[in-house]
């Protein structure tokens, strides 16, 4: 902000002065005061209440709003996580739809959202669902890395980028890899817990399908779609939210 000075400090320096030619020879020339204003200090700085860290903090209607979208995000990839019933591969195609489902769901999310912490709390919370419906711990971790990924993508679009919003969302995407990461640090343990909860034929069909390469290769499929889930996004917001007054 620009603060405009009260009073004119722009003062001559020949005004500040007797002319040599007018005074007294006799009398010392004495100086006259300059009196300059100071801008009068207002609450709309950095420190002000309006400030910008106060303006970035989260208030009760932004964390209603992560508690809405997050609930919307976690039931679209909880209901075609459920296609995992028909086996591996179709749960592997399940993962990829429903970052493509989800991708309207965020785009209509990014346009409720200014300040930086939001998608993060989203991620937070739906891994926490996801651990205490069983998967991997390291769930927490991809998401806390993925998500903060996603808010520096956000931030650089000031939260008013299309672009960055299908690219944040396809970065944010990339937490579904922590509750399969233990397959390959903790091989036994984790194939001998699918196999107690969905049968050994299940398990070693995983087993055999999410190799590494699959793995990597799944990823980018998400990223992919997710980004097409973006796109498909901002295309519905453009033609039915905004219309409607919802975005």
């Amino acid at each position: 902000m620009i603060l405009i000075p009260l009073g004119s400090p722009n003062l001559d320096l020949e005004e500040g002065w007797p002319s040599p030619m007018s005074a007294d020879p006799k009398t010392p020339a004495t100086p006259t005061a300059s009196v300059t204003s100071t801008p009068a200090a207002t609450g709309t700085g950095p420190s002000g209440p309006s400030g910008s860290s106060a303006g970035r903090s989260l208030k009760p209607k932004d964390l209603i709003t992560v508690g809405i979208f997050t609930a919307l995000y976690f039931v679209v990839f909880f209901g075609f996580g459920m296609l995992g019933f028909f086996g591996p591969a179709v749960h592997a195609v399940g993962i990829v739809l429903g970052s493509l489902a989800n991708g309207i769901v965020f785009a209509l999310y990014v346009t409720r959202i200014r300040k930086p912490g939001m998608v993060f709390l989203t991620a937070i919370v739906s891994s926490l669902l996801m651990v205490l419906t069983g998967h991997a711990w390291t769930t927490l971790i991809t998401a806390a890395l993925f998500s903060a990924l996603a808010e520096l993508v956000l931030a650089g679009g000031r939260y008013r980028s299309a672009r960055a919003s299908v690219i944040a969302y396809g970065v944010f995407s990339l937490w579904v890899a922590g509750p399969m990461l233990p397959l390959y640090f903790q091989h036994n343990a984790y194939i001998a817990n699918i196999s107690k909860q969905m049968g050994e034929d299940y398990a070693r069909a995983w087993d055999t399908l999410f190799s590494p390469t699959f793995m990597a290769g799944l990823l980018v499929l998400v990223f992919l779609a997710s980004c097409l889930g973006g796109l498909l996004g901002q295309k519905m917001l453009r033609k039915h939210f905004v219309r409607a007054g919802i975005a």
